[in-house]
């Protein structure tokens, strides 16, 4: 499944270039302020029921030093684990055609996007070979399966790389903080080598 490839395959292409930016800490900064958990419109992007270990969190960033990928987790998963919905949306865009083997290419990598029709945006990335399990236009819900994790572009590991943007989703866009309501308690954000269950919400 191919949606919009020429508008999208860039959609990792500045990753070298952000990573490549001084790491601001605005964990530091006092003024910044988590979402609260219990309330949050947002659950893990796995099936209740499975835990996977946090690879990169917010306490620890290699790939996401840079500004614009602050926010984003990545969960350690083996090739072809199903990935769900952290959010009711709509899909805004598929790539699923690359393949696991490509490795070291940023611009080789399978996604889905979804639009959660607030002006924010979840990106799930890193997706296996035909690994996409919906189609643009497709509305999901929380929960919804939505495509299988790989180890598509240049991740290091096989695992899913997911984050939220304010404003679009392309790759200049700011990743923004994201707690999800369905785990243990984390309120600065997931942590490295943390195993997080989904539980039941």
């Amino acid at each position: 499944m191919i949606v919009k490839r020429s508008i999208w395959i860039p959609f990792l292409a500045a990753l070298l270039l952000l990573m490549s930016f001084q790491s601001q800490d605005l964990l530091s900064d006092s003024s910044i302020l988590f979402p609260d958990q219990a309330s949050s419109p947002y659950v893990l992007p796995y099936p209740v029921g499975k835990a996977y270990i946090c690879s990169q969190g917010y306490d620890r960033r290699s790939t996401h030093a840079g500004q614009e990928f602050f926010y984003a987790v990545d969960f350690a998963m083996a090739i072809g684990t199903p990935i769900t919905a952290a959010r009711n949306g709509t899909v805004l865009a598929v790539v699923d055609h690359f393949g696991d083997e490509e490795y070291g290419f940023t611009t080789h990598s399978n996604y889905v996007i979804v639009d959660h029709s607030d002006g924010s945006f979840g990106r799930y990335v890193h997706l296996t070979r035909n690994g996409a399990s919906v189609k643009q236009g497709q509305i999901v819900s929380a929960g919804d399966l939505i495509g299988h994790s790989g180890s598509s572009g240049s991740p290091g590991h096989p695992h899913l790389h997911f984050d939220v943007t304010q404003g679009n989703s392309l790759p200049s866009a700011q990743t923004v903080p994201v707690c999800f309501r369905n785990t243990i308690g984390h309120p600065n954000g997931l942590q490295s080598g943390v195993r997080y269950p989904a539980v039941l919400y």
